[in-house]
């Protein structure tokens, strides 16, 4: 009896342990850290190089392109792969994210694996059993390459105004502390960072004692469809900031450089809730129960809200004052360039709301400085 009950314990424990392993065989593992295709954003993808990839590894390259970018995912797969990334923020919920926040290269690349995925068979996301396993060797390999580059290729974030204004919304504090040549420098510093080739010397100096500058495109054959939206909304508010100050010439006789600075590079403005009067005014209908008891100004200041959003550079003082020390405020469209076709059906309806609450307490509406 006594060998019977040994014998049936150590099957016991041996189906315990099979258990064990089938469980742990098909539950995702850790995923694999780095990127799948470091190049994707600056550089097109050729099916070569992604020749042999099984299409999960293409289906996550892709996704990878929006990731960058900060989108998050509604697949739980998705999702868990990038969360384990190093190098991943989500900031915008699906809904939200829009394939203009894409570059040219980025734009292609999402079409060119998606199509390659395609032609061997879809990949399906959040199937049972999913596991990252299969990616490692694509993730150890793109990892080694961003390594190379990094060590081959060091640039100093001081050589740049901001090092970051085309992964950020530059604020409009920093922008007003800036020289006139500096606001030149900074707008033309975006473009320098795609291969812009100047034909003003001092530029052309400037940009190329950088070490991370190569110019490649003649002016002629530069396309505004190689800046992703962060870079064109900082080049606008660097624009208008420079012409209101009557604008920089380059090539003057006795220019320097020596009062060029650098600004360090910040994260990305956390925005919350409390930023805005009504943080949802876009993705909502607000009601009457919403603004009642709100003052005049209040209610002139929640309609404003929802053109500032939208880039509206406002003549009033006030406005401008009141909306510029606002973390997400990006004031890139003069009032004679605004068109309010760019609202949505919840931004129309809720203005004319605001509105008419507004003007039912003051048949003047709220008085601007």
């Amino acid at each position: 009896m006594t060998g019977f009950r040994y014998r049936g314990k150590i099957a016991e424990g041996f189906f315990l342990l099979l258990l064990f392993l089938l469980i742990f065989s098909i539950r995702p593992q850790a995923a694999p850290s780095g990127y799948l295709l470091p190049q994707s954003s600056y550089a097109y993808i050729t099916q070569e190089e992604v020749s042999g990839w099984p299409s999960q590894a293409l289906c996550y390259a892709r996704n990878e392109i929006y990731a960058r970018n900060g989108k998050m995912f509604e697949s739980e797969e998705l999702q868990a792969y990038f969360s384990a990334q190093y190098w991943y923020h989500g900031v915008y919920a699906p809904d939200q994210f829009s394939d203009s926040m894409l570059n040219a290269y980025e734009t292609a690349n999402v079409q060119t694996l998606l199509d390659i995925e395609k032609s061997q068979g879809e990949y399906v996301l959040d199937q049972p059993g999913y596991s990252f396993d299969t990616l490692t060797p694509y993730a150890e390999k793109g990892e080694q390459a961003t390594e190379s580059l990094a060590d081959s290729f060091t640039v100093d974030p001081n050589s740049y105004i901001f090092s970051d204004s085309n992964a950020r919304v530059l604020t409009g504090q920093e922008i007003s502390q800036l020289s006139l040549q500096e606001l030149c420098y900074a707008r033309y510093e975006i473009y320098a960072r795609h291969g812009y080739i100047f034909s003003s010397t001092e530029l052309s100096d400037y940009f190329n004692a950088k070490n991370w500058y190569w110019g490649t495109v003649d002016a002629s054959a530069f396309s505004p469809s190689l800046l992703n939206y962060v870079e064109i909304q900082n080049i606008d508010s660097l624009q208008a900031q420079e012409q209101a100050q009557g604008g920089y010439a380059t090539d003057q006789p006795g220019y320097s450089y020596s009062a060029v600075r650098s600004f360090p590079a910040q994260a990305a403005a956390t925005v919350s809730e409390s930023d805005y009067i009504f943080y949802d005014s876009a993705l909502r209908y607000l009601t009457d129960a919403d603004v009642s008891g709100m003052s005049l100004q209040q209610l002139c200041y929640a309609r404003n809200e929802i053109y500032a959003r939208r880039g509206y550079i406002f003549q009033s003082s006030e406005l401008r004052e009141y909306f510029g020390s606002k973390p997400w405020y990006s004031p890139t469209l003069p009032a004679d360039s605004f068109s309010e076709s760019v609202f949505n059906e919840f931004e129309a309806a809720n203005i004319a709301l605001l509105k008419q609450h507004e003007y039912a307490i003051n048949p003047n509406g709220y008085q601007l400085y």
